[in-house]
């Protein structure tokens, strides 16, 4: 509680603080209270708008939990434009638009108006279209900088997963899909 305590103080006395109000933030997640976590992220951003890559990355990823992807994709292009390079942006709107194409391949798989599929078809396409540019440039990212293996080959993973089902639904990514599973050693 102390904790706590001291948090609110430290970021009403310094609101600029990088410590206080992300940690006040993450206080808020771990207890499942979202509505504040945001309260707290909007102050902050706008307290420190050039830690845009983390505040609102986790901005994004409080607003796709609820499902709101539209919204989460504008925290996470506010991110980017900050910072093009921000990696825990540019892994959760790739993410971001992969959750759309999945959750839209789930339902089209419950239709049966075969025109519908078709349209629904398309757009999922679309979904992991936009998911690519984001994830190539995040694995290259985690690459350049010699990361982890670990992370390096979730990245990979998540580009096979794409690959794959862009092949799977017509848009030829074969080569693609060949060179990241062997990467991946499979």
């Amino acid at each position: 509680a102390k904790y706590i305590e001291t948090l609110y103080e430290g970021a009403e006395k310094f609101p600029k603080s990088k410590y206080f109000t992300p940690n006040l933030v993450n206080v808020f997640i771990r207890q499942g209270d979202n509505q504040k976590a945001m309260e707290y992220l909007d102050e902050a951003i706008k307290n420190d708008p050039s830690n845009a890559c983390d505040l609102n990355s986790v901005k994004g990823a409080l607003l796709a939990e609820k499902g709101d992807f539209a919204a989460a994709e504008e925290e996470y292009n506010k991110a980017l434009t900050q910072d093009p390079n921000c990696e825990r942006a540019l892994e959760a709107l790739a993410v971001n638009f992969i959750l759309q194409a999945q959750n839209l391949k789930e339902k089209t798989a419950t239709m049966s108006d075969r025109k519908l599929q078709l349209e629904n078809d398309k757009k999922t396409v679309d979904f992991y279209q936009r998911a690519l540019p984001h994830l190539e440039k995040f694995t290259k990212s985690l690459k350049d900088r010699t990361a982890d293996k670990t992370e390096i080959d979730g990245a990979l993973m998540k580009l096979r997963n794409v690959y794959y089902n862009l092949s799977m639904m017509g848009v030829d990514k074969s080569a693609q899909l060949k060179q990241v599973e062997a990467e991946l050693g499979l």
